[in-house]
């Protein structure tokens, strides 16, 4: 996994941080959708609907399997060379995940080298059913000053879970993304810039509660991480392949080929979940 922007992963799905606009989203979130199918006018869900979501993403080392997200995680310590990130305890909303049980922890592109993500060609298709998150791919934005002293050095890692259902008038989503951020600074452009404290109000600029430490050498390291949860449901319709929720008027542009789903938020009002969000028929 590699990137994100400010997320409210997985997107992540996750990809930032909600998937049709009502309900609980921390963060940025990622997906992207397309139909090829006429409009259709969904109308408002019941309000005493009920959907068995049992999904979304953990983000672990080992991000092709599945985690327990109600573990802490272990920071290490600036000397072990271990993350210099706080515990955390990334939670789980996806409850009661019903015969299909919770949705593994996927690994996202996230990119911190100046490259794009992929393009997404919106063609839109039938997007009824469940979909679990199986990848995505996230911009991240790491201050480009950063990446100019040489031997400087920038990686991120992400991961993401969720599950998305589709029933032709009403969408549910339930998902978890997070995206980890590590640069490392010579001494020399460290003593250049201020030090570690101008460096971490720098990265800060762009991400959420940076850490940076300095080495006996005078290095500094640094780590950033955004989380995202997606929990929402919606009435949604189609047209012009994109998904266009009927209460808020967010959309997402998609394409369904062969059993998989790519979505982007496309809207222009409100806050944009970040990238691109890969997903699978059950």
């Amino acid at each position: 996994m590699n990137s994100f922007t400010r997320f409210p992963l997985f997107a992540l799905l996750l990809v930032t941080p909600t998937l049709l606009g009502s309900a609980a989203c921390t963060q940025s979130k990622c997906e992207e959708v397309s139909l090829c199918t006429a409009p259709r006018d969904a109308g408002m869900p019941p309000a005493d609907a009920v959907f068995d979501s049992g999904l979304y993403a953990d983000l672990g080392s080992d991000a092709g399997a599945d985690v327990d997200a109600g573990t802490e995680v272990d920071a290490g310590t600036a000397s072990d060379g271990g993350s210099i990130l706080p515990d955390y305890d990334a939670g789980d909303p996806f409850g009661d995940a019903g015969t299909l049980g919770t949705p593994g922890w996927v690994p996202l592109d996230v990119r911190v080298d100046g490259t794009m993500c992929t393009p997404l060609v919106a063609c839109g298709g039938d997007e009824v059913g469940t979909w679990d998150v199986t990848g995505g791919c996230v911009d991240f934005p790491v201050p480009a000053a950063l990446g100019r002293c040489p031997g400087a050095t920038i990686t991120a890692t992400g991961r993401a879970r969720g599950r998305v259902a589709f029933d032709g008038t009403v969408a549910r989503r339930t998902a978890q993304s997070e995206v980890s951020a590590e640069v490392f600074i010579p001494s020399l452009c460290a003593g250049f810039a201020g030090g570690c404290p101008a460096i971490q109000a720098l990265i800060a600029m762009s991400l959420p509660d940076p850490v940076c430490v300095a080495t006996a050498a005078g290095d500094c390291r640094c780590a950033a991480r955004t989380t995202n949860v997606i929990d929402d449901g919606d009435a949604y319709t189609t047209m012009s392949n994109q998904i266009v929720s009927t209460t808020s008027g967010k959309r997402w542009d998609y394409c369904v080929t062969a059993g998989q789903m790519r979505y982007r938020d496309v809207s222009t009002t409100g806050s944009v979940e970040p990238g691109i969000i890969e997903l699978g028929l059950r």
